[in-house]
């Protein structure tokens, strides 16, 4: 696993006419929290007998992380991953020995395995059940093991089973495969449905005590992660949202100098800075996500909300560099649910000025394109033409047609000309307003998000690298792994820095 100190950078100094492939070590990372590797989901916590080991669980759409750190110095000494979800941990009364109960969650075909662990020396082994999940777990003493199974029949999903086994031995550690046969376990049926089938098992809601754990070794942890967006300022401010948060602020030895609270868990999901760098439009959605979306304006000095708009739907944010805003709405209503007064595509000046808006009666046949740095509005008509809408006539100019979605997309202008950088899961570039292809360049995975800034292209993708390629030729310059925080948003800041906003709420720098 990627310690946070080991050198993913590719630049050494920032700013124009820099060398693009001289590595640089990266800079101290914002809102640097432990724990990270849980990505701000923790859903378990546990600490070893001699006090030695915290493990951490994660459990998110059948994808579940264990993170054993040391309690010495919270650094993370080991990550292991599952497509099971571990739903339940618990350390060995005496011994340095970690039990994991998993179960895949799968209604029609069942099936789960028990884990063990050595975090001092490594050890794992995997004592797999093809028919039942395993949950919870807990050691009923220093040589038992205690494991719930749990199934669903296969013909009705309403009908659940469970059993009960111990698994009692006099040594546990250092175990082969072989050991266990969790099939052949003497098990005994329990009521899914009788409260007192699963028993209080010990432990603490995650985040507290996580917090109570860092508190005692001089750091803090919020769990608040999800960096949805993010923007950096020409004076090396940080401007970025995260759950709980509309938008915060950070300077650029790392202090946090002020932030807007959020009126949803989610916080800020776009933010749009003024040319001036005075103020930033933000899109956040309200308590209810589809009954209210605000469109701050806050001043980026002290984060004062100098202006509040906001409609009574969910709606996304779209801006020209001119500071010219557009939002449309994205509320998926059923036919019995009157629509919101027209227009559902809305334009402003950049100060909040009504422009003028457009009423599509099929909405999916007219959606705003992911594109930043761009001096037009562009939206893709009927999944196929390419157009810039004008926000006063709101007239429409078709720029071209693609055979496939676009996928995240940058503006940006170089010695080869202006040019559109797109891609899902190959990079793109499309002269621009044209949309000729003068290039294409494969990727591994599916691309997340997009920068370009000083004749270079950034690529975020899902295998958790970053890509950076030449915006004229596609040439691939490098590809930095990543720390395993869960990547999700890019910026490249005013003087080259780039920015990684992170599921774990980390904003590393590049």
């Amino acid at each position: 696993m990627a310690d946070r100190n080991q050198d993913h950078g590719l630049n050494r100094d920032h700013g124009p006419n820099q060398d693009h492939t001289t590595p640089r070590a990266p800079l101290a990372p914002l809102h640097d929290e432990p724990f990270a590797e849980l990505q701000g989901g923790a859903s378990q916590v546990v600490v070893s007998a001699d006090g030695q080991w915290i493990a951490v669980s994660s459990v998110v759409y059948g994808m579940s992380r264990v993170a054993v750190h040391r309690a010495a110095d919270l650094s993370c000494a080991h990550l292991m991953t599952f497509t099971m979800d571990a739903d339940s941990i618990a350390f060995h009364p005496t011994l340095p020995l970690l039990a994991i109960g998993l179960d895949n969650g799968d209604e029609y075909d069942r099936a789960g395995c028990l884990t063990l662990f050595e975090p001092g020396t490594g050890h794992r082994v995997d004592f797999a059940d093809p028919k039942w999940g395993i949950d919870p777990i807990r050691w009923l003493d220093a040589r038992t093991l205690e494991l719930t199974f749990f199934s669903v029949d296969p013909d009705d999903e309403y009908v659940h089973y469970s059993s009960r086994a111990t698994v009692v031995r006099d040594d546990w550690l250092g175990l082969s495969p072989e050991a266990v046969d969790l099939t052949a376990l003497d098990r005994w049926p329990v009521d899914p449905d009788d409260p007192d089938t699963y028993p209080d098992l010990p432990g603490r809601p995650a985040r507290p005590l996580l917090t109570e754990i860092a508190e005692r070794a001089g750091r803090s942890y919020t769990g608040h992660g999800r960096v949805r967006d993010m923007a950096g300022l020409s004076d090396g401010r940080v401007l970025a949202t995260r759950h709980f948060t509309t938008v915060e602020c950070w300077a650029p030895d790392g202090s946090l100098l002020w932030r807007v609270p959020s009126p949803s868990t989610d916080g800020g999901a776009r933010i749009e800075v003024a040319a001036d760098e005075r103020t930033v439009r933000v899109a956040v959605s309200g308590p209810d996500a589809r009954a209210r979306t605000d469109f701050p304006l806050v001043a980026t000095d002290d984060g004062t909300v100098l202006d509040r708009p906001s409609v009574p739907f969910s709606a996304a944010l779209s801006a020209r560099t001119d500071g010219v805003w557009a939002i449309r709405d994205t509320y998926n209503r059923s036919i019995e649910v009157e629509p919101p007064t027209p227009p559902n595509t809305r334009f402003f000046a950049a100060d909040g000025t009504p422009l003028g808006g457009v009423q599509e009666p099929n909405r999916y046949d007219l959606v705003p394109l992911d594109v930043r740095r761009c001096p037009e509005l562009l939206y893709g008509r009927r999944r196929r033409d390419v157009i810039a809408l004008d926000p006063r006539t709101t007239a429409e100019t078709t720029l071209f047609s693609v055979d496939a979605p676009l996928g995240r997309a940058v503006y940006t202008t170089d010695a080869a000309g202006a040019a559109l950088l797109h891609g899902t899961k190959e990079l793109v570039r499309r002269a621009f307003p044209t949309g000729e292809v003068v290039w294409t360049r494969p990727v591994d995975a599916e691309v997340l998000a997009l920068d370009a800034y000083d004749g270079v292209l950034h690529a975020l993708c899902a295998d958790n690298t970053l890509v950076s390629a030449d915006t004229a030729t596609g040439t691939v310059l490098g590809r930095r792994e990543l720390p395993p925080y869960g990547p999700l948003s890019l910026h490249v800041t005013p003087d080259g820095t780039v920015l990684v906003g992170t599921a774990a709420g980390q904003i590393l720098r590049y």
